[in-house]
């Protein structure tokens, strides 16, 4: 047994190159590199994972606890495969670790256009990305969620699992604003102070781990910027549900594929569906987007937003930087700055609220 909990309702074991984690969800895996030696990793890795896999459900994951890693050598990125985590892939320096969960258990999303990138950059960069399978997003069915991750940490607990046997010092997730500064990607809001931020950034640091997020002051337009300008736009792609270039009927394929300039279908059901809730979901890209294309015979009630200014949806937010490492902040930063110039102090972002009557 590598780690138990104190009241015994949850604990990891491992078998071969399997990882095991057992608990009242039912037993999840991680199929790891051949020469992973689980005993060799630290206890406080095994804890932190519990805690993004359980803790929606089940507390006191982390009570009467000091962690004790040190930081590694290197940053690791949870590489999805999809437009912003290609953009991380990107802005981040080459001795990051490039590491891909697998979901590994029947599913209508598809690896394939993973896959391909991955292809591509193994045989033009050089670089491999280890991907790992597992079944862990499995353990939201026992709380009567559909499938996916526990919490949003739970997309990097293989990179967390793993931070010992790639002597990692930090994890980056592909973030942007719409997800950072903006609440529900339609209302400003200072990030560095949300609970989100304040709860995971010092818990992954505890560990050895600096919270990384290089796209957090750029939007999902300025992600698929940064993968256009690095010729990585003719191979990536969001969807994941069919192969390259996208099925064309997802959102995804609206709002992300859609820019790399792959068909899609405007009256399918999932865009149609999303066009029409209120707030739109990934409110301000999307209607960015529907400004671009002039879709806004789709949108009828919401043409009064015509005339807002989006041309800061472009644009960089330079305070995000402070949220970034100090180790990695000079490399991103430049980086970012190359591709996009940054929000001004009279922009229309810093009182940006698309639906003031929303909750």
């Amino acid at each position: 047994m590598l780690l138990e909990g104190g009241s015994g309702n949850w604990h990891w074991s491992f078998s071969g190159r399997t990882v095991w984690f057992h608990s009242e969800a039912g037993d999840c895996w991680w199929k790891m590199p051949r020469d992973f030696k689980p005993e060799k990793t630290h206890t406080d890795l095994f804890r932190v994972a519990t805690y993004t896999l359980l803790s929606p459900w089940v507390k006191g994951i982390l009570d009467d606890w000091e962690p004790t890693r040190p930081h590694g050598r290197f940053p690791g990125l949870s590489f999805s495969g999809g437009i912003d985590s290609t953009a991380c892939y990107v802005l981040m320096p080459k001795e990051t670790v490039l590491v891909h969960h697998r979901r590994s258990f029947k599913s209508l999303l598809k690896h394939d256009g993973a896959d391909r990138l991955f292809k591509h950059i193994r045989r033009n960069d050089g670089r491999l990305v280890h991907s790992i399978p597992s079944n862990h997003e499995r353990i939201r069915t026992h709380w009567d969620k559909p499938n996916g991750f526990s919490t949003d940490l739970a997309a990097a607990v293989h990179l967390i699992l793993l931070a010992d046997y790639f002597d990692l010092k930090g994890i980056a997730l592909g973030m942007p604003i719409d997800n950072t500064y903006l609440w529900h990607g339609y209302r400003k809001r200072d990030f560095g102070e949300t609970g989100w931020w304040k709860k995971w950034a010092p818990l992954l640091s505890s560990i050895g781990l600096d919270l990384i997020l290089p796209i957090a002051g750029v939007s999902e337009a300025t992600a698929v910027h940064i993968v256009q300008e690095s010729g990585l736009g003719g191979v990536v792609s969001s969807c994941l549900r069919a192969k390259h270039p996208g099925c064309g009927r997802c959102w995804k394929c609206f709002h992300k594929n859609g820019m790399l300039g792959h068909p899609y279908d405007i009256n399918a059901n999932e865009i149609q569906t999303f066009l029409n809730q209120r707030p739109v979901r990934t409110s301000t890209h999307a209607l960015w987007w529907v400004n671009e294309q002039n879709h806004w015979d789709q949108v009828p009630d919401l043409e009064y937003l015509k005339d807002v200014d989006f041309s800061w949806w472009t644009k960089h937010y330079a305070r995000s930087f402070e949220l970034l490492p100090e180790w990695i902040r000079q490399g991103i930063q430049e980086s970012i700055e190359g591709y996009t110039e940054p929000i001004q102090d009279d922009s229309a972002f810093h009182t940006w609220n698309l639906f003031p009557d929303a909750p």
